[in-house]
């Protein structure tokens, strides 16, 4: 009887498995998103473009090549000069931007839906496999692949996939309005309790940074405690502080606080697209557009690049950002009356495929649009899922950028799929740390 009930039970998954995939593939993708490609032709169908991306990456291994779509040139360029001809594919951040800067440029390419996952994933994302070991659907990747507001897409967002673990050494630069730029380096892990020996099964994942330049940074580090968003329990932080040599509670560490080596270009929120609470904001779904948005930045993996190449007096030079037309999920977001925040309203682009932010215009408790955010990805090829290659973070007024996660003149690349002990990410850890 126990044989027989397991083998109905094998059968019943396995139906779900296929029926699932069967839907998914004429009418939504695996993450919700639109199969088909746009009637104007802009988008194309998600499994003949992974078809096409994929064999494209094939023929660039085969010929030795590092980088796949370097080669292409753009389709047609954007500038000061015909930006009116094009407004409705640009969102209003990225079209102010190109308006006020007569040498700013938006190169077009065509596009290519590369976002993808590994199978276990996927299934994982559909529903598949998670209902049968998180009913309560606490760890499910993507929660509301069919969003009913804004607050879903952005949860979406914050739930994606990211990898199990990450080590990277990237730089970060403040870049004036004559391309002069400063660097800051940090060293980074971020896990997921899957890859812990005794992670807390609540947690979405634990975050380790450390400053290794400049000198007057060396040696703080920040330990973050992340909640999966959807429980809405509040992050636990501590920094310590090399010159005080003591660890402290650090919570300001959210919001709109200032991050640190940013000269106050980007609030602590900001970093990774959006992260932390949806607490001070009512989030409203504007709906599904099809704009141009920064993607497959595949050009900024290059160690044989120099960042004075890459920077200059628009923040990231134009040959290295390629913009795509993508269909995005746009939110807008307003400051709760009884909330405070440094921006009274945020507008979110969110890409369907992989539920990425790729842009954001925020605006001051004025009403005036302040900054514009423009976050570039890549598929990441070792792990098989999106990634960010770039964030570039545009002050409007002072005429200043933020640029963060380029590691092209850092020696060893990102590590991906390694396990670690919880006690390395405990606030008494910290001290022993830095002591190596």
């Amino acid at each position: 009887m126990t044989k027989f009930v397991f083998v109905v039970v094998c059968f019943i998954y396995a139906c779900m498995v296929g029926i699932a995939e069967a839907n998914t593939t004429e009418t939504f993708t695996y993450s919700g998103a639109e199969s088909e490609s746009s009637p104007d032709g802009f988008i194309p169908n998600y499994h003949e473009s992974r078809k096409e991306y994929k064999e494209l990456i094939s023929r660039s291994h085969q010929s030795g090549r590092k980088v796949s779509i370097d080669s292409e040139r753009p389709i047609f360029i954007i500038n000061k000069k015909n930006v009116g001809g094009y407004s409705h594919y640009l969102s209003l951040g990225l079209r102010t931007i190109v308006e006020k800067y007569p040498n700013f440029e938006i190169q077009v390419f065509s596009s290519y839906r590369s976002s993808n996952h590994p199978r276990r994933i996927k299934l994982q994302i559909e529903g598949s496999l998670e209902n049968f070991h998180h009913p309560n659907k606490l760890r499910k990747y993507i929660p509301f692949k069919f969003p009913k507001n804004g607050a879903e897409v952005m949860l979406n967002h914050l739930s994606r996939y990211q990898g199990e673990s990450e080590e990277k050494k990237v730089h970060s630069f403040v870049v004036n309005s004559k391309g002069v730029f400063t660097k800051v380096g940090v060293w980074s892990k971020r896990l997921s309790p899957k890859v812990l020996d005794k992670g807390v099964n609540e947690m979405q994942y634990y975050v380790l940074a450390r400053y290794f330049e400049p000198a007057s940074l060396v040696g703080d580090i920040l330990l973050v405690h992340e909640p999966i968003p959807i429980l809405k329990k509040k992050r636990k932080a501590w920094i310590y502080s090399s010159a005080q040599r003591r660890v402290r509670r650090a919570p300001d560490a959210s919001h709109d606080a200032t991050g640190r080596g940013s000269q106050g270009l980007i609030t602590a929120d900001q970093i990774d697209g959006f992260n932390g609470d949806l607490d001070r904001f009512d989030w409203k779904l504007r709906g599904k557009e099809t704009l141009l948005v920064p993607y497959n930045v595949n050009k900024l993996d290059n160690k044989n690049i120099k960042y004075s190449d890459i920077l200059g007096k628009n923040c990231i030079k134009a040959e290295f950002v390629r913009y795509e037309f993508h269909r995005v999920w746009v939110v807008e977001a307003r400051l709760k009356q009884s909330s405070r925040h440094i921006y009274s309203k945020r507008v979110f682009y969110v890409d369907e495929d992989s539920w990425m932010v790729l842009m954001e215009d925020a605006y001051s408790t004025r009403g005036d649009l302040w900054r514009v955010a423009l976050h570039g990805l890549v598929q990441q090829k070792a792990e098989n899922f999106p990634w960010y290659r770039v964030h570039a973070y545009h002050d409007l007024n002072n005429e200043m950028c933020f640029v963060s996660g380029l590691d092209n003149e850092v020696v060893s690349r990102p590590r991906f799929g390694f396990k670690d002990k919880v006690r390395n990410y405990t606030p008494d850890a910290l001290r022993r740390i830095n002591l190596r």
